[in-house]
């Protein structure tokens, strides 16, 4: 048995009033006299809790005592030993009263409306009072009535029955009739009616000979149970379960029996199918007086009075229902019990004055309720039961432990983590988490589990600020911000920025925890705290000597956020950041790394060089080559400078044109098939320098190139023939060179050599006479496959001859076309004009001042084409019957007309005149335009035309040839203009690959 914490009682029930009294306080705290109890029992958690009924009870009975009390759906009615009758709201509170007796009111019964209510008295009365009207009704029999029960259906029926019983011995059934009530003895002769109780047509009470149950609707009586012994000083207990089921309470026995039909196949006997009969489910003795019983659920409430007993003392001896001595009774217990007697659970109770009451001084009233639970489940709001214990001086109420009280509970025994989960599931008040959350975070503290007291802050406080900031402050006087710091929330809420300059300097201020505080800086916002002021921490963090990197991080970050991108710069370079590329070019910081180029170059060479490469509008080559020279001899650094110096001519070979010489040194060292194209195209190293570079190193066709270049040909030439024995590339680096005697070199120095004679012999077909090379080769010298390689020059000779005689035939073949073609043409008609002359036309053309309608290129005649070579002429001149000269048609002056077979045709006398302006068009570059020559445009001279051979000079198309003139022009200045840019690109000797 556990008594119900001192600590723990329940909240009083709202609008209690000034009366309420929880059983909780130091003198009225539930206990137990058994100090022997087992720890285990200590731990079991109650199944009630306690709550001295308030509002008009404790001024009520501070000058009266209560009797009995009856409890309906929506009212309490409570009976006094003055024979008033009190009406009070669940919290207490009076709301009517019946000054109906005289003496003590025995029992109290209220119909199933709540409409009606009756009472009985010791004065021997009997009155039903209406609730709502001012209908009363009293009866007197005259003698004590202990028990009375009204009708259910009392305020439906006009019958108004109810039965009642007392002294007399006499069971009346009353109900009203045309001529007013009348009485019916249901039973009598057996003493005492002690109580009755009134279920749907079951009418149950209880006598001096034992328990009787009556049938309304048949008008039989059902059964008879007999009283157990040692019972006569002991009022019994009826109370119905529900419609079938009746517990039964006396002394110290309890009884369940069950209304049964019987059925068609029922037991043979006077009585036929659908007749009631009662079973007996369950009998039980008990080790204390039963003072009251109530349903739980499918278990039991008994009220239990502990009697007196002595060592040594017997059952049948010990004292009724009395203490043995005055103001020595023991506490009065509240148990649950299932229906074999199993208890779940004990609460003894501290009721005002409890040492000087007895057994029957106690009344265990319960209110109706709808819902049901097992044995220690919970009930649904509402539909919990309620129990109401009532002493003459005191009334406390009971009812089951809610969600609420379970966590209470469970938090008084340090299950915290149960209690979350039952608010969490929803099944308590949520306002109880804050609760629940503080109290275990407090245990987590105390234990010093302080890890997951912070990964539980943002479950347990939600979007408070204020329990934020207070438990934030809590951590901080534990010293154990840094556990929290992760979980504090930045926005919803968002806390002052006081808090998190407190988080941030806690973390600042311990090594241990740098790199969270980086962390922190990169996950929170920089608009929640000042960074000037975690800037000033830090700071003065490093001036005292920590040399954390962690902490420089965490102040480079500060600084990015503070857009100081230049200090963060210095303090990425430092500790050598991956990122650091990715936040100069972010930032544009390219100004700033002037002076960091060997850290650039140490953290990643190929980024850095690139970087360096690309600004290099920015930054000077000298600020590059200097750094990466300056200090102790460093073979990455120098490969550095390779890749930089090499990636910087290959985007401006001017750039670093100062370094080509160094260059030449960083080529051989570690890309030596680079050198070649390097040496190739610059100009500006030292070519004895380089020479010496590539001789220490072996690169011999480097050096090859480099004698070329310094016009020691014949060395290089012994170079290529005797070293390289390459007689491909000595042929071609002959060929570049353009000195005859150069080949004589070639073939002296290959004498001594079979194998070069050989070569020789095969790559210098086309250059020189192979009839030379043999006459050169020593007597006696055995050459390599000499006959295969004589077949193939002479074969290549062949080839060469074939080829050349195959041109010789075409282009002989092209020339014989062509002056056939020429030929065809020249015996073509030249149209000169039409046979008509068009005065109008040329009077209008005349009258337009002469001036002919001008087109672009030269006109056609019959389909063919014309021999102009460009200029504006008019359209309508070729062919149109119109001088040239004066575009007057040629038949309109009587004088000779020329014809030309581009069909321009001119008069003599204009022709004769514009001779001197022609003859000065056609002087070009080259000298004098000889008429007649690559044209047809060109006739005989005029002097022939007239008879005059003595002029044989051909005359020409003025048009034609002064567009030709004006086209050679053009080609000459543009051939001035590109002859030196050709001089200078022209491939030389040494502009073919050497391989």
């Amino acid at each position: 048995m556990s008594p119900v914490p001192a600590a723990s009682p329940s909240s009083p029930l709202q609008d209690g009033g000034e009366g309420d009294d929880e059983l909780g306080d130091d003198d009225d705290s539930l206990s137990r006299d058994d100090e022997d109890e087992d720890d285990e029992g200590e731990d079991e958690e109650p199944r009630l809790k306690y709550q001295r009924l308030g509002g008009s009870v404790p001024s009520l009975l501070s000058s009266d005592a209560a009797s009995c009390l009856t409890v309906a759906e929506r009212i309490i009615a409570l009976g006094t030993h003055d024979g008033t009758v009190h009406l009070l709201d669940f919290q207490g509170n009076q709301v009517r009263e019946f000054r109906a007796h005289t003496a003590t009111v025995n029992e109290v019964s209220i119909d199933s409306n709540g409409e009606f209510v009756g009472s009985c008295s010791d004065d021997g009365t009997v009155v039903i009072s209406s609730l709502y009207t001012d209908e009363k009704e009293k009866f007197d029999y005259q003698r004590p009535m202990k028990a009375v029960a009204l009708d259910p259906e009392y305020s439906r029926k006009t019958s108004r029955q109810f039965v009642a019983g007392g002294l007399a011995g006499q069971l009346l059934f009353i109900s009203k009739g045309w001529l007013g009530y009348r009485e019916q003895v249901l039973h009598s002769g057996e003493g005492t009616v002690h109580v009755v109780k009134w279920r749907t047509s079951l009418i149950a009470w209880a006598n001096d000979a034992g328990v009787k149950i009556y049938d309304t609707a048949s008008y039989q009586r059902i059964t008879f149970i007999e009283r157990v012994p040692h019972s006569s000083l002991l009022r019994p207990q009826l109370v119905w379960q529900d419609d079938t089921v009746l517990i039964i309470g006396w002394a110290d026995y309890i009884k369940i029996a069950v209304v049964k039909t019987r059925g068609w196949d029922g037991m043979k006997g006077t009585l036929g199918p659908g007749a009631k009969y009662v079973e007996i489910l369950s009998v039980f003795q008990t080790d204390y007086y039963v003072s009251g019983l109530a349903p739980y659920g499918d278990a039991l409430v008994v009220l239990a009075y502990l009697p007196d007993k002595e060592d040594g003392q017997t059952d049948s001896e010990r004292g009724s229902a009395f203490p043995r001595q005055q103001g020595h009774a023991q506490r009065p217990e509240v148990r649950i019990v299932t229906f074999k007697n199993e208890e779940l659970a004990t609460d003894a109770l501290s009721i005002h004055g409890y040492e000087h009451y007895k057994a029957k001084d106690y009344v265990l009233a319960h209110a109706p309720f709808t819902g049901s639970s097992i044995a220690g489940g919970q009930w649904a709001a509402g539909d919990e039961p309620l129990y109401y214990i009532v002493s003459p001086k005191d009334v406390v109420l009971a009812k089951p432990r809610d969600a609420d009280d379970h966590v209470k509970w469970l938090l008084q025994h340090g299950f915290h983590e149960k209690a979350l989960a039952v608010v969490e599931e929803g099944k308590a008040r949520t306002e109880l988490l804050e609760e629940v959350g503080s109290r275990y975070l407090d245990h987590l503290l105390l234990e010093r589990q302080y890890a997951q007291a912070a990964a539980l802050c943002p479950k347990l406080l939600h979007g408070s600020a204020p329990a934020w900031e207070r438990w934030v402050f809590h951590f901080a006087h534990l010293r154990q911000l840094p556990s929290l710091a992760p979980h504090i929330p930045t926005s919803n809420p968002q806390l002052r920025d006081t808090v998190y300059e407190v988080v941030l300097n806690a973390l600042v201020t311990n090594p241990a925890y740098h790199e969270q505080l980086v962390t922190t800086i990169k996950a929170w916002p920089s608009n929640i705290y000042a960074v000037p002021t975690i800037i000033s921490a830090i700071q003065l963090q490093i001036s005292t000597g920590s040399k954390s990197p962690m902490l420089k991080e965490a102040l480079a970050e500060l600084y990015v956020r503070d857009k100081q991108y230049e200090r963060a710069l210095t303090i990425y370079v430092e500790l050598q950041k991956p990122y650091l590329f990715d936040f100069i070019q972010q930032h544009n910081l390219y100004a700033a790394i002037h002076n960091k180029v060997v850290p650039l170059m140490r953290l990643d060479g190929k980024q850095a060089v690139q970087l360096l490469v690309n600004q290099s509008n920015r930054i000077e080559a000298f600020e590059v080559v200097s750094q990466l020279q300056t200090g102790e001899p460093d073979e990455n650094l120098r490969k550095y400078l390779h890749l930089y110096l090499h990636g910087l001519f290959e985007k401006d070979p001017n750039a670093g044109k100062e370094y080509h010489g160094l260059q030449v040194e960083l080529y051989a060292d570690y890309e030596p098939r680079l050198l070649l194209p390097f040496l190739r195209s610059s100009h500006h190293y030292s070519l004895d320098k380089a020479y010496d570079v590539c001789t220490k190193r072996g690169l011999t066709r480097e050096r090859v190139f480099i004698l070329g270049r310094m016009g020691n040909s014949r060395e290089a030439l012994a170079l290529i023939v005797n070293k390289l024995q390459d007689m491909q590339q000595a042929v071609s680096f002959v060929q570049s060179q353009a000195d005859e005697e150069l080949w004589e070199e070639l073939i002296n120095q290959s004498m001594h050599n079979p194998e070069m004679v050989g070569s020789l012999l095969e790559n210098t077909v086309g250059h020189i006479d192979p009839l030379h090379v043999v006459n050169k080769v020593p007597a006696g010298i055995s050459i390599p496959r000499l006959r295969d390689r004589l077949v193939k020059i002479i074969t290549d000779y062949r080839t060469e001859t074939s080829l050349r005689a195959g041109c010789n035939d075409i282009l002989k073949a092209d020339c014989v076309d062509l002056l056939v073609r020429y030929y065809d043409e020249a015996r073509h008609a030249i149209r000169v004009g039409g046979s008509e002359f068009n005065a109008g036309e040329h009077a209008q053309a005349r009258a337009n001042g002469g001036e002919p309608l001008i087109a672009n290129g030269a006109s056609t005649s019959q389909g063919r084409k014309g021999g102009s070579k460009g200029g504006r002429i008019p359209n309508n001149i070729g062919g149109s019957g119109r001088c040239c000269i004066c575009f007057d048609p040629v038949a309109l002056q009587k004088v000779a007309v020329v014809a030309f077979f581009c069909t321009h045709a001119y008069h003599e006398t204009c022709l004769n005149d514009t001779s001197g302006i022609a003859s000065s068009e056609q002087e070009t570059p080259s000298g004098p335009l000889k008429s007649g020559s690559r044209t047809n445009n060109t006739v005989s001279g005029a002097g022939e035309i007239n008879g005059d051979s003595s002029n044989p000079a051909p005359l020409c198309c003025i048009l034609c040839t002064t567009a030709a003139s004006t086209k050679q022009k053009a080609e000459a200045n543009w051939f001035e203009r590109t002859a030196p840019m050709a001089s200078i690109t022209s491939p030389g000797w040494g502009s073919g690959d050497i391989t």
